[in-house]
């Protein structure tokens, strides 16, 4: 009985170090590559007079996008997640960022404002960037969420 018992155990000792393993694993595949970093500097909503027909309100939003590796990154592209307010989420993906495709040498840092408006009252936005190292090895910066509410 105690053979039989000790196997189980071991069993399920392997069984949640599996879990562990592959749960973190999943976890680091959605952050940013070691050195890569972005920062929400600035959210604002857009006066009412500039929202085109149609949309509930806009709010421009500046980022900045470090790299503190210790090699050159180039952002590519990007794929932003808009889940506005009924539920529905919006996928825009592209190249670069506002018609750039910036290089960051160790240390740089790259800072932009664009704009999304808003077809209900709340909307949250996050997404990533993609880019290259110096040696084509794939980077990844991930963009935290944040929440816009017309009218707050």
């Amino acid at each position: 009985m105690t053979r039989k018992t000790e196997g189980v155990f071991n069993l399920n000792v392997t069984i949640i170090a599996i879990i562990l393993i592959l749960s973190r694993k999943k976890k680091l595949d959605r952050d940013s590559t070691p050195g890569l970093s972005v920062e929400i500097v600035k959210l604002e909503q857009i006066p009412d007079e500039r929202v085109a027909p149609g949309y509930s309100c806009g709010f421009a939003y500046t980022i900045k996008v470090e790299n503190n590796s210790a090699t050159a990154v180039k952002l590519e592209s990007r794929k932003w997640m808009i889940k506005h307010s009924d539920g529905n989420i919006e996928t825009v993906e592209g190249d670069g960022v506002v018609g750039q495709q910036p290089v960051l040498k160790p240390g740089d840092s790259y800072t932009y404002t664009s704009y999304c408006l808003l077809y209900g009252e709340r909307c949250s936005m996050w997404g990533f960037y993609f880019g290259k190292d110096d040696d084509e090895n794939p980077a990844l910066w991930r963009i935290p969420r944040f929440d816009m509410a017309c009218g707050e």
